[in-house]
This record gives C-alpha cells, sequence and structure tokens, in this order.
C-alpha cells in the first residue's frame, strides 16, 4: 500500500504525510522541552512529578507550542523561507530584535536599590508605584516597549514578504522614538531610585542599541532594490570606505554620551554630570589644569580630537591623521588624569567617600575610551596604503565579495583590535565589585590558559587533558618562592611573586620536557590518557606531600608549620612603589599585561617556521616527517611552550587569590580548557581567547537568569547549538575555514563548474 502524498509549495513535488507528521511531533515535543528548562523540576519527597507538571501547566507553554509550531513550518518550507531570510533588511531587524529582548528580558536597567531586582520587570513595579512620572516614561514600561517591538518586526515582515517596501520607513521612525524614549525612560528611574549610588546596569543600552538597528533594518528594507542581501560586502565597504572612519563615528557617540549624559562623579546619589562636575569641584581646591578640564578644555579637546581626525580621515591625509592619532592618545590620558586628582581630592576632603578612583561614574572612563578610540582612527588612516597622494582620492574602493567572511576589508581587523584595546582599558572600571572579580578570577585566568593550551591542541594537534597540572606546578612553584609552604627557600631566594615569574615558567617547561619525552609518541587517544593521568598524579601529590604542600590545607595561614597566604605582587624600584591587593582592577591590567605580551608573542611564533611545523603535524605526521620536519622535537617544543604558559597563569593565580588547595587543580578544570579551545576555534588565537571569555562569563550571566541546578543544561545546549551550527568554532582560524568552506569565489565557482556527472573529479 502507498503512502498518502500531498503537494507543499517550495518542498518540491510532494511531502510524505508520516513524515510530516513525524516533524510535527519532534518540533512540539522539542518546544516542550525548552518549556520545562525554566524552573526547578526537583519535584518533592510526596510527588516527584509537581514542578513537571506545574511547568506544562503553565500559561508560557503556549509560548513554546507556538515556538515550536514556527519551526515546524520553517523546516517543512524551509526553500520558501531561505528566499526571503536572504533579502535586504533581514539581518539587522534579527540583530535589533535579539539585542531588544536581552535588555527587556535578560539584563538589568538599575542595579542600585529601591527598583526590585533591576530587571525591566522590576522597574515597572517601581514606576507602577510612582506617580508623576513622564507620561512616556509610565507608557514604556507598561506596554510601549512590547508594542514598539511587535510592529517593527510586523513592519519589516510585511515590507519583506509582500511590499511595498516604503511601508519600512514607518519602522524606522517607531524604532527611533523608541530608542529615545527609552533612553529617557532609564534616567527617570535614577531619580526615582534617589540617592543609592552608581548605576552600571546595561539592559538600558541594549535595549536602546536594538530598537535603533531594527529601525536601520527597516531603512535598509525601504531603500534596498535589491532581491538579496549583500551583508557582508556592506560591513566591507564600510570599512573600507575610508579606512578609520568607523572609529570616527564610534568616537564621535562615545563622546556625546560622555559630555552630554554620563555621570562623572556620584558619591551618595549625588550623580553629577560633566557640566555638573565642574561646580562641585570649583571650591574645592582643584588643580587648575583639571578644573579647566572640566570647565571649557575637555569639550575643546574632544571637538578639537574629532575634527582633526575626520578630516585626516576623510581627505586621506598622512600628516592630519598622525596629529589626529596624537591628540587622540594624549586626551585620554589628560582624561584620566584629570579623574584622578578629582577623586583623589574628593577622597581627601571627605573620609566617607573612601579612597582615590572610588565614586567615580562612567563618563569619564567613556571619554577616555573615546579619544583612545578617535586616536585610533587616525593611526589606521596614517598607516593605511590608500592616501590621496598614492592612490588617489576619487579611486574607488574594492568591495569584498559575500562568499568572503565579515571584516575582510583593510583594516577591518586593526579597527577591531583597537575597539577591544578601548573596551579592555575602560569597561572594567565602569563595572561592578562582582563582575571585575569575575573578569579576574575567571575570565582573564581562563582566557591565559586557553592561549597556552591553544599552542598543543590547536596548532600541533596533540589532546592534552592535563593541561591544568602545569597550572598547579606553576602556583606551588610561586607559593615555595613566596615563602607560603612547610617547606622554605634560603632566605635570600624568598622573593615576591613578580620575580617568581621565571622560576614558575622554567620549572612548568621542565615539566612539559619531562611528560612530553617518553609519551609524544604515543598519539590520538592513547596519548590523552597518559596527560589525563599526569593531572591526576600531580593533584594527588600535591595532596598526600603534607611536608611539602601542606596537603589538602594548601596555603592557609599556619605558624606552626610556617604556611601563609601567598602575599600580593609587589614592585619596589627606587621611587617606584607599586603593591597590589587594594581592588581588583590593579589584577586586571597586570593581567591585560601578561595576555598582551604571551599574544603578541604566540602570534609571532604562530607564524614563523616552527608554527609552520605545527600546521603540518596537525594535518598529517607522517607526511610532515616525510617533508624532514623533526616531529618529536616540534612536539615536544609544543608541550614545553603550553606548559609554560599555564606555569606564568599559576603565578597570577596564586597571587591574586592568596589561598589555594589541590581541589583548585582537578581534572574538571583541564576539560573546561579543551572545551573553550574548541569553541572558540582550535588553532586560532582570537578564537581560544573569545571562548575562554564567553563561556566563563556565561555562567555567571546565567546566575540572575534561570535556577541554580538547570545553569549546565543551558550551557551545554549553547555547546551544542554551536557544534551543530559553526563546527569550526566561534572564530575559527583561516586554515580550517577554508578547510569548511572553501578560498573565495574561486573555489565556489571551480566547484559549481565541475559537472555532476563527474563526481567531482578533475
Amino acid at each position: 500500500m502507498s503512502t498518502p502524498r500531498i503537494n507543499v509549495p517550495g518542498v518540491g513535488s510532494s511531502v510524505d504525510y508520516k513524515g510530516l507528521g513525524k516533524r510535527l511531533l519532534a518540533c512540539l515535543i522539542g518546544s516542550l522541552v525548552l518549556a520545562l528548562m525554566i524552573g526547578d523540576q526537583e519535584g518533592s519527597d510526596q510527588d516527584y512529578g509537581l514542578e513537571f507538571r506545574t511547568s506544562l501547566l503553565h500559561p508560557r507553554v503556549f509560548v513554546f507550542l507556538a515556538i515550536g509550531l514556527l519551526g515546524f513550518v520553517a523546516i517543512t518550507f524551509w526553500p520558501t523561507v531561505k528566499t526571503y531570510i536572504r533579502r535586504p533588511g533581514v539581518l539587522p531587524l534579527v540583530s535589533g530584535t535579539l539585542a531588544a529582548i536581552a535588555g527587556l528580558f535578560l539584563m538589568k536597567w538599575y542595579d542600585g536599590t529601591g527598583v526590585g531586582d533591576g530587571k525591566f520587570g522590576g522597574v515597572r513595579a517601581a514606576v507602577d508605584n510612582t506617580s508623576g512620572l513622564n507620561a512616556l516614561t509610565s507608557a514604556f514600561f507598561s506596554w510601549l516597549a512590547y508594542a514598539a517591538l511587535l510592529g517593527i518586526l510586523a513592519i519589516g515582515t510585511v515590507a519583506i514578504i509582500k511590499g511595498p517596501r516604503r511601508i519600512g520607513w514607518a519602522g524606522t521612525a517607531i524604532g527611533l522614538f523608541t530608542a529615545v524614549v527609552a533612553w529617557r525612560a532609564h534616567n527617570d528611574v535614577v531619580d526615582i531610585a534617589g540617592p543609592s549610588g552608581a548605576d552600571h546596569s546595561l539592559g538600558y543600552g541594549a535595549a536602546t542599541i536594538g530598537y535603533v538597528v531594527l529601525a536601520f533594518g527597516c531603512a535598509v528594507v525601504a531603500v534596498s532594490k535589491e532581491e538579496l542581501a549583500a551583508s557582508r560586502a556592506f560591513v566591507n565597504r564600510v570599512f573600507a570606505w575610508r579606512p578609520g572612519s568607523t572609529l570616527v563615528a564610534l568616537g564621535l557617540v562615545l563622546g556625546l554620551v560622555a559630555f552630554m549624559e554620563a555621570r562623572w562623579f556620584d558619591p551618595n546619589g549625588r550623580n553629577s554630570t560633566f557640566s555638573s562636575t565642574y561646580g562641585v569641584f570649583q571650591p574645592a581646591g582643584l588643580t587648575s589644569w583639571a578644573l579647566a578640564y572640566l570647565h571649557w578644555l575637555g569639550w575643546v579637546l574632544f571637538g578639537v580630537t574629532l575634527i582633526v581626525t575626520g578630516a585626516g580621515v576623510y581627505l586621506r591625509s598622512r600628516p592630519l591623521a598622525w596629529v589626529g592619532f596624537a591628540l587622540g592618545v594624549a586626551a585620554s590620558i589628560y582624561t584620566v588624569a584629570t579623574m584622578y586628582k578629582y577623586s583623589d581630592l574628593a577622597a581627601g576632603l571627605d573620609p566617607t567617600l573612601g579612597t582615590t578612583w572610588n565614586n567615580l561614574g562612567t563618563g569619564t572612563w567613556i571619554a577616555a575610551a573615546a579619544f583612545l578610540v578617535l586616536g585610533g582612527g587616525g593611526y589606521i588612516a596614517a598607516t593605511s596604503v590608500a592616501s590621496r597622494e598614492d592612490t588617489g582620492a576619487d579611486r574607488p574602493v574594492p568591495v569584498t565579495s559575500e562568499s568572503g567572511g565579515f571584516f575582510t576589508a583593510p583594516g577591518a581587523t586593526r579597527t577591531l583590535l583597537i575597539v577591544a584595546v578601548a573596551f579592555a582599558l575602560f569597561y572594567p572600571p565602569t563595572a561592578t565589585s562582582f563582575w571585575q572579580k569575575v573578569l579576574v578570577s575567571e575570565v582573564g585566568i581562563y582566557v591565559l590558559l586557553a592561549v597556552g593550551l591553544n599552542v598543543v591542541v590547536g596548532w600541533a594537534g596533540l589532546l592534552d587533558l592535563g593541561f591544568i597540572a602545569f597550572y598547579a606546578i606553576g602556583s606551588y612553584t610561586t607559593a615555595y618562592f613566596t615563602g607560603s609552604l612547610p617547606i622554605h627557600p634560603p632566605s635570600w631566594l624568598t622573593m615576591s611573586p613578580l620575580l617568581a615569574i621565571p622560576f614558575a615558567v622554567a620549572i612548568c617547561l621542565l615539566a612539559g620536557l619531562a611528560l612530553g619525552a617518553p609519551t609524544l609518541r604515543l598519539r590520538g587517544d592513547y596519548l590523552a590518557i597518559v596527560t589525563l593521568g599526569f593531572g591526576e598524579i600531580i593533584r594527588i601529590i600535591a595532596n598526600n606531600a603534607d611536608n611539602v604542600t601542606n596537603g589538602s590545607r594548601g596555603t592557609a595561614v599556619d605558624p606552626s608549620r610556617g604556611v601563609n597566604n601567598v602575599p600580593n605582587p609587589a614592585i619596589h624600584l627606587g621611587p617606584l612603589h607599586v603593591r597590589w591587593g587594594q581592588n581588583q582592577l590593579q589584577y586586571w591590567y597586570l593581567l591585560l599585561v601578561f595576555v598582551i605580551v604571551v599574544v603578541v608573542a604566540f602570534r609571532r611564533l604562530e607564524n614563523s617556521r616552527i608554527g609552520r611545523a605545527w600546521a603540518a603535524i596537525r594535518e598529517d605526521e607522517v607526511a610532515a616527517q616525510a617533508s624532514g620536519v623533526n616531529t618529536f622535537r616540534i612536539k615536544l617544543l609544543a608541550f614545553a611552550i603550553g606548559a609554560s604558559t599555564s606555569g606564568l597563569a599559576g603565578v597570577f593565580f596564586a597571587s591574586q587569590i592568596g589561598f589555594f588547595n589541590p581541589d583548585n587543580f582537578v581534572l574538571n578544570n583541564s576539560i573546561l580548557v579543551v572545551a573553550y579551545v574548541v569553541f572558540g576555534g582550535m588553532g586560532s588565537l582570537p578564537g581560544a581567547m573569545a571562548g575562554a571569555a564567553l563561556l566563563t562569563w556565561l555562567p555567571e550571566f546565567l546566575k540572575d537568569q534561570v535556577p541554580a541546578n538547570d545553569r549546565q543544561m543551558w550551557i551545554g545546549a549553547v555547546v551544542l547549538l554551536m557544534m551543530i551550527f559553526r563546527p569550526s568554532g566561534l572564530i575559527p582560524a583561516k586554515r580550517r575555514r577554508a578547510e569548511l568552506e572553501g578560498i573565495g569565489d574561486e573555489h565556489a565557482r571551480e566547484r559549481a563548474g565541475v559537472p555532476a556527472r563527474m563526481g567531482g573529479t578533475v
């Protein structure tokens, strides 16, 4: 008996009834699983299915069933759907929607007191209980935020599918209007909260950016005459139009926010903006050059730097661009120096304000970032080949094809690097103490570990599951040389943690050689098992060698055995006296120096003869050996270099945390570092760093979003989706991307030009 079949538009001639039913059932079951992922499913002793039924009977289950139904429709009619999702404007509409959803449902709108949990819902409750507010603020928190989001999506969808596309301008107007309302509504929330300290929330910023991007998406739909989007070409055209122009635009936005909106000084809820900060310190005896900055010089520096850099970028004038670069860097330093002066003065005048650098808002840091970004735009323009004299100002800029990746235009990589540097320097001071701790103790240390393991796993192709052992060796070496273990070095050899770095790196390098020499003749799973055993051996020795490592007690203070916490790092060179330990930010900048030094060294190593030998061994060890590569020596070098990097991370960890024991070096940590490298992109330095940063940040972010018992499930879901839809990693290496996607248009044309009957054989 034949299976009944029906015609389905856009899916070929027919589709199996049973196949459709199975697909629909799978999508609905998957949506129910998503619904169950929200909430605690442990039940009770009397009724194990209590929470299970609660989740299924909750009204939100219909939302998830609708998601499952949409998934079924998208899969079934994929050829038709695909023609629409490739239309101009779809990518910014999706990106803006995700940003708006993150701002409205996940992130905080205020992290002080007086507005509930600080998220959008908690702020809405506070707004409802407050009278006399602006009508738009009340409307925004009650219905406008959601209605605008749905309305813009509806307008954009109709314009894309049915047309006429000019109705997209209505979505643009709604998006820009809602973005302005969102920004102003947050300021009203700050007034509601009253004197509760600085606000470090980012929810309103994410929502504002989301609405702006949605408006941009609708504008693209309205003006575009193309049937298919050229998103990659557009992004690369923006970067290539005038090298450095993207940074000038970003610097303009940051500068306006800093000087017009952001708070510069806010003890006890003062919340002084740039203009009002001058009034606070004018009668307090602030240094004249700092007072001049707060009065008028800040605006002048911003305007001059913007004009000079913008002119240098637009005219492709190297002299002007170099002047803009110098102005940007100098103004950034001047801004931070001014902040130091008035925060130090405030701490001296009123002890309740705490120490220097306390009670600062985000304004000064954003202004410093704006100047640095503007200077970076001048640097990109000055070092670009495209100058008026060399290429002619009117020569058209080549557009990168759609087969290439994003950010492949000349100068795009350096532009992103400058933005990353500005973020790393000036975002951490604006974060809460909790997130500063996460940046140092989680993100920063694991980024350093991932960079080291990337040498072994990503470049040389050797699976090392005992990498955390070298981390332990570096930590205990630091504890030994600082006199924090039962066994002490000679008095002349006792030193600060920073001076112990060469010893820790050398000992870890020797440990890598000791492990690699007898084991690197093994391959694949056998090598992984041996390295796993090495990691466990180190941990067990540390746990049982009481007279050397203090056993399971670690470096806990024990006067009877001469054990003390590892001291904080310190530098004493003539008049220079620096001691870390006052706050987490000090450690962040020290760690940033370590990461930059390691990344620069490894970048040069990757492109060297040794780096190419590692790539050859990873691809085919037999062929590499037949080509004359001493595979054993090169693999041993990879183990030693990776181990020494882990030892450097161990020095930082031991001196920053002060106390540790063998439980800090369990097997799970080794597996996590491997996962970070794979998730980010094996063989890619930016990928390894991004993977470690994202997967260490995500669990901390989920603490406020999902129950503790469900946290690992959500992380697992993210990793699973990543492996399915982007198996090459978050930021894959160029070689890996070429293996999976081909190389440029020529590669695509070659594949398309081979007749099917030839089976791809040339």
